[in-house]
């Protein structure tokens, strides 16, 4: 069986994997929660990259229209540019389905090396385009906080309640006594 014929024939089961082992990317109870719940509303994060995941596996391997990948990935990799990932963990995606896919051969016993060599090529140019992605996600996150900086919306998107910040920005003035007659009220 060639690769190729593998990677359509086993979709399903490659598809599941992958998106599984993404999801146990995230923290323990997140994850529990991503992969249980199937409404795009009640999770959103788990539908994005299911969704994503599903959709540029098809682009890469199905219709081999690899340009379209960059919409595809845009909303998960927003997704986790505003998340505490390392920017190699934010990123790992495209070798987690290397290794998936490793793990398919093995078992179906596969060893087409020309397949393998293709394969690697498009799980290479979905890693690059990742990094890219993620970088540019992370350039706008930093831009816009620097304009925040600079407008000074960033009091009162960073504190909280405003009057809260009100308290803590005034200077505090020392309340005396009154004194009356040198009689201390």
């Amino acid at each position: 069986m060639l690769l190729q014929e593998l990677l359509i024939e086993n979709k399903g089961e490659i598809l599941d994997a992958w998106v599984d082992q993404v999801l146990t990317t995230y923290p323990e109870d997140g994850a529990r929660i991503f992969k249980k719940e199937k409404d795009q509303f009640a999770n959103p994060v788990g539908y994005a990259v299911k969704n994503s995941l599903w959709e540029v596996y098809a682009l890469l391997f199905e219709t081999n229209e690899a340009e379209k990948i960059v919409a595809a990935l845009e909303q998960m990799v927003q997704i986790r540019a505003v998340q505490t990932f390392a920017p190699s963990e934010a990123v790992s995606m495209a070798y987690t389905l290397k290794k998936v896919v490793q793990a398919v051969c093995r078992k179906e016993k596969v060893a087409d090396l020309d397949g393998w060599q293709a394969f690697e090529e498009k799980a290479d140019i979905l890693a690059y385009t990742l990094f890219d992605l993620y970088a540019a996600c992370r350039e706008r996150l930093y831009q816009t906080r620097i304009a925040e900086i600079k407008s000074g919306n960033h009091i009162t998107t960073d504190g909280g309640c405003p009057s809260k910040l009100m308290d803590k920005m005034a200077p505090k003035a020392e309340l005396k006594p009154l004194q009356q007659n040198n009689i201390v009220i």
